[in-house]
């Protein structure tokens, strides 16, 4: 039934194309839309993706009683969610564990390096050899300097 509808409107709108009738029902059906859309943060997608993923989670294993539950717990959750900007706050919160597991992966990488780099066994450096000027004009053998 609603497909049908949707279906309908669609028609309408492509079949009504720059008529006066096409630019409102373009302006309904595409352009409100798309500016409310806009005006969500990532945040606020991800609130409602872990909203729909604790309720699945809880359909799954609790099955006809998951149902009752999320149908009493829903009003509440919804009136929790649009009167806190809960969304700022799951932005917040991700961004404030990538940082803090970025500089702990900096600081255990650095103590790996502090702690094993004694124990390997340290190369000998090659001690530079001494280059004969090339304008080596002095008297006596040509190879001194090579030694």
């Amino acid at each position: 039934m609603i497909q049908g509808a949707l279906f309908l409107l669609w028609l309408a709108l492509l079949v009504a194309g720059d008529t006066p009738v096409g630019r409102r029902l373009r302006a309904a059906l595409v352009e409100a839309p798309a500016r409310w859309l806009n005006r969500w943060s990532r945040g606020d997608v991800l609130l409602i993706l872990l909203l729909l993923a604790g309720a699945a989670a809880i359909l799954w294993l609790m099955e006809a009683e998951g149902r009752l539950f999320l149908s009493m717990v829903a009003p509440d959750v919804l009136a929790g969610a649009s009167m806190l900007e809960l969304g700022t706050l799951l932005d917040a919160a991700v961004t404030a564990t990538a940082v803090f597991t970025t500089l702990r992966i900096r600081g255990l990488r650095l103590w790996l390096t502090a702690r094993f780099a004694r124990r390997l066994p340290r190369s000998r450096r090659a001690r530079p050899q001494r280059r004969c000027p090339a304008n080596d004009d002095g008297d006596g053998p040509a190879l001194t300097c090579a030694a």
